[in-house]
């Protein structure tokens, strides 16, 4: 049985995972955002424009970046990010139920890294319209339960420091969500369903 939106909140609502304070490097924020369509859940998941030079180039995830100067907090990044790239405004649209544990995107080296904070968010209302800007090249809303029942469930292969790898990732309309993303919606999936099998 898939969970609902309000078992959604159940879960989530207050909860609070501190940022490692020892942390040197940068923040960066990202927004899960969850919703119900015809009585089931579904996560709002972005495709990033190819850019070159960019690390997610081409990347299914969820909408987020760095925190800047004019952010008072991580979730002020959360949201003005999440505006900025999809003209979501989820301090007018969406409720802010806590976070998770942060995440680092690959395995961390030596010196400064990128420290990602997710922030579980549901929709109480639909905007009457997104609108991506040049980081983003597609929006989708993806049903939950294909993935909680591992029916969408596939691989990613590439390559990293000059050897080759495969992760477990989950289909989005023929591209794959894979890497820190698919660990943070792991993280949501296990909280949410006792009977999940995390594949992380």
């Amino acid at each position: 049985m898939t969970p609902t939106l309000t078992s959604i909140r159940d879960h989530f609502q207050g909860s609070q995972c501190p940022s490692p304070t020892e942390h040197t490097g940068d923040f960066a924020a990202v927004a899960l955002i969850f919703r119900e369509m015809d009585n089931e859940p579904e996560i709002l998941l972005i495709r990033r424009a190819d850019r070159e030079g960019d690390p997610w180039s081409g990347h299914i995830a969820f909408p987020g970046g760095r925190v800047e100067a004019v952010d008072a907090t991580t979730q002020a990044t959360a949201e003005r990010e999440t505006l900025e790239e999809i003209g979501l405004d989820l301090t007018e649209h969406g409720e802010c139920l806590g976070t998770l544990e942060s995440e680092f995107p690959m395995k961390r080296t030596q010196g400064a890294s990128l420290l990602v904070v997710p922030y579980i968010y549901t929709l109480d209302r639909e905007p009457d319209r997104y609108t991506l800007n040049h980081e983003v090249a597609e929006l989708h809303w993806a049903r939950i339960g294909p993935m909680l029942r591992h029916q969408s469930l596939t691989r990613f292969d590439f390559e990293h420091e000059g050897r080759s790898d495969s992760l477990p990732g989950f289909d989005i309309n023929g591209r794959t969500l894979w890497g820190m993303s698919f660990r943070m919606l792991n993280r949501v999936f296990c909280k949410i369903d006792s009977n999940f099998q995390s594949l992380q």
